[in-house]
């Protein structure tokens, strides 16, 4: 597999698992520091897996997610999810433990759909916080128990979902509410006891807009694409997470150009037809609207 510099193409989930011999066919695959140092993965790649890792080790280095330069130092968790634009700053020399994986993982969970209920996996959420010498403690254990158990596929699915309630506990336990700003329930009773049709809205508005984005920036697609009313789905959506459809779609947007001003060289012509602009005025006018500054400023900030 070749490695080079594509956002569009580059799959990083995919080139580790060529690197290190491991097969396609399964959903899940560990890193640690070794893997990345023979990786040389040193430019902005877009992610399609979902990511958690726990570092044991390290003075400090940069991990640019999204908008936002996150300093990782020892017992830092970080959490990543599909369709973040990521770059890793430093010199892969922290002790760490990483499992990247996908949803077909929990293809046979009772329910699968939790992911989409975490928001430290998704744009504007959280992605790096410190934990306690015994929060990452708990965290080692588990890594352990997958490393020793990776070839037993009844057991991953449940170790990794362990490793991701204990990652929840440890977000809400910071301060009560989500990094989303939702108000916090008990994590195991919200798995366990189901969701309610309007988080399954909500969660599979959040999968479109990453899928679509580009090329659909207007409610109606979404509210087609869900079989409900425009207007539902922004009252949906006011209730489940702070904002109507359209201010989430712009965010979403917003963010994603942010990204790739600051992580990228494309031009802001190149950016502008990534993001499905009509042309770079179009562009300008609108992130300029949404952040009181244009795309060259903010690059040059």
């Amino acid at each position: 597999m070749q490695k080079k510099f594509n956002l569009r193409s580059f799959n990083l989930y995919e080139f580790l698992k060529h690197q290190n011999a491991y097969g396609f066919n399964v959903p899940f695959f560990l890193a640690d520091r070794h893997t990345y140092q023979n990786a040389h993965v040193n430019f902005p790649f877009r992610t399609f897996t979902f990511g958690l890792g726990i570092t044991y080790t390290g003075e400090g280095d940069v991990f640019k997610i999204g908008s936002t330069d996150y300093l990782v130092t020892e017992c830092c968790l970080t959490t990543v999810g599909p369709g973040m634009v990521c770059q890793w700053t430093g010199n892969y020399t922290a002790e760490h433990d990483t499992v990247y994986f996908t949803e077909e993982l929990f293809e046979g969970m009772k329910n699968n759909a939790f992911l989409h209920s975490l928001p430290f996996f998704f744009h504007g959420g959280r992605h790096v916080i410190r934990l306690s010498d015994e929060q990452t403690r708990k965290m080692a254990a588990l890594f352990g128990l997958l490393k020793e158990l990776k070839d037993d596929k009844s057991a991953v699915p449940g170790i990794v979902h362990s490793l991701l309630m204990l990652a929840e506990s440890f977000h809400v336990g910071r301060s009560g509410v989500h990094p989303d700003g939702s108000i916090s329930e008990e994590a195991p009773n919200r798995i366990s006891n189901g969701i309610s049709n309007r988080e399954k809205i909500a969660q599979a508005f959040r999968k479109l807009v990453a899928e679509h984005f580009p090329e659909h920036k207007e409610v109606a697609f979404y509210a087609t694409e869900l079989h409900i009313t425009p207007k539902y789905l922004s009252e949906v959506l006011q209730a489940e997470l702070g904002k109507p459809a359209k201010a989430f779609i712009d965010e979403y947007v917003v963010m994603e150009a942010k990204s790739l001003l600051k992580q990228t060289s494309l031009s802001i012509q190149e950016i502008c037809y990534w993001l499905g602009f009509e042309d770079a005025s179009h562009f300008n006018k609108s992130f300029k609207k949404l952040t009181n500054t244009t795309p060259t400023e903010y690059r040059k900030s």
